[in-house]
């Protein structure tokens, strides 16, 4: 059996959420907003906008649903869109849907509703000193999508607990700059910027 193709299992996912939305027990959803970030991870969301993918399965399914598009640069502030209610669907890591999961339990019950793509995620410098985690020094600056939030923060903390021993998982936590990989990469490639790492 051939697996299905998943940018159409996403797709198809949306239009179900959508159509749920717009069953008689509840005002029916004409539009709905779709965030996604930045970079190649995001490319099923970015074939899905340009193919109007939503709206084409959305009106096979008889919904007719306009979809506006969003970028944002980390989960963090798609989770407060999303709280707002000004967002329908976000596209991030598994650390800001953990906390918005963990945060709306019982109240408006977000959920995942499929996964975009399985990537490693690279730490990478421009200070030649550093060669490991222990190596960054107070004076270095780690951009990452969200502080606290992202998977890469998540990752950074485990890796501080494993390098520096139990308990100090918020050791490189004071290190740590929210910013855009686009933004992050062009700051660690101009030497110009305090921002020396990029976790992403």
């Amino acid at each position: 059996m051939k697996a299905p193709d998943p940018v159409v299992a996403l797709v198809l996912a949306i239009v179900a959420c959508v159509a749920l939305t717009s069953l008689p027990a509840r005002a029916e959803m004409t539009e709905i907003a779709v965030a996604e970030q930045y970079g190649i991870g995001y490319l099923p969301l970015m074939l899905m906008e340009e193919k109007k993918l939503i709206e084409k399965h959305a009106k096979a399914a008889g919904v007719d649903v306009k979809v506006g598009w969003a970028k944002f640069a980390g989960g963090n502030v798609m989770n407060d869109a999303l709280l707002s209610g000004n967002l329908q669907f976000a596209s991030g890591g598994v650390g800001p849907l953990v906390t918005l999961w963990a945060r709306t339990r019982g109240n408006i019950d977000v959920r995942g509703v499929g996964a975009l793509n399985s990537m490693p995620l690279y730490l990478v410098t421009r200070n030649p000193n550093v060669k490991a985690i222990r190596d960054f020094r107070d004076s270095d600056r780690i951009a990452l999508p969200a502080v606290k939030v992202s998977v890469q923060a998540v990752l950074l903390q485990m890796a501080a607990e494993q390098a520096f021993g139990a308990g100090q998982q918020n050791r490189l936590d004071p290190l740590t700059v929210t910013m855009s990989h686009p933004d992050a990469m062009q700051a660690l490639l101009s030497g110009q910027s305090e921002i020396d790492a990029h976790f992403g």
